[in-house]
């Protein structure tokens, strides 16, 4: 049973880890209920189905609905950011307290002060520059190709000494 368990954790998609545990509630499903014939398995992988469907339809709507909110933010920002940030300049002036944002009851408006930071427009010429003025700005990172591993030990049969570990072929349990 931990074998199936296991494998269905991997084969699964969407993941209820996140899940409050005080707001999950256990489908409802006869105590006696057990898989024993083509009928009741057609059911358990209908409702699995069914649940992979719908977190997937919901992850849709998420991204639509985020998207969709994003898109009025950036609309409000710049239509109105201009002139919300100056009446917040003149109106914290006219506090004259030390404060530099105005509470009001759908939030906050205000001015943080921003150190200055480097911003990198071209970083190829940046890379250029530092190799011939300072070689240890620039960072060589490495990776390991897994495909042209794969295919090494499928030509050659020969396995690196350590780091790795084959697998046997065997198989593992899905539901789709």
């Amino acid at each position: 049973m931990s074998e199936i368990n296991s494998m269905s954790q991997q084969d699964s998609e969407h993941s209820i880890a996140a899940a409050d545990d005080d707001q999950w509630k256990d489908p409802e499903v006869a105590e006696e209920f057990a898989v024993h014939d083509d009928n009741t398995a057609n059911w358990v992988i209908r409702k699995i189905v069914e649940a992979r469907a719908y977190a997937a339809r919901c992850g849709e709507w998420c991204r639509r609905e985020q998207l969709r909110a994003r898109k009025t933010e950036e609309f409000f920002l710049h239509r109105y950011g201009g002139q919300l940030a100056a009446w917040a300049r003149e109106r914290i002036a006219q506090q004259g307290s030390r404060r530099k944002s105005l509470s009001l009851p759908a939030g906050t408006a205000g001015f943080r002060a921003e150190p200055a930071r480097l911003v990198v427009e071209d970083e190829s010429a940046v890379i250029g520059w530092a190799k011939s003025h300072c070689p240890d700005l620039v960072r060589i990172s490495e990776d390991l190709s897994k495909s042209a591993l794969n295919d090494h030990i499928r030509k050659t049969g020969e396995l690196p000494d350590q780091g790795v570990r084959l697998e046997p072929e065997h198989e593992r349990f899905y539901v789709k």
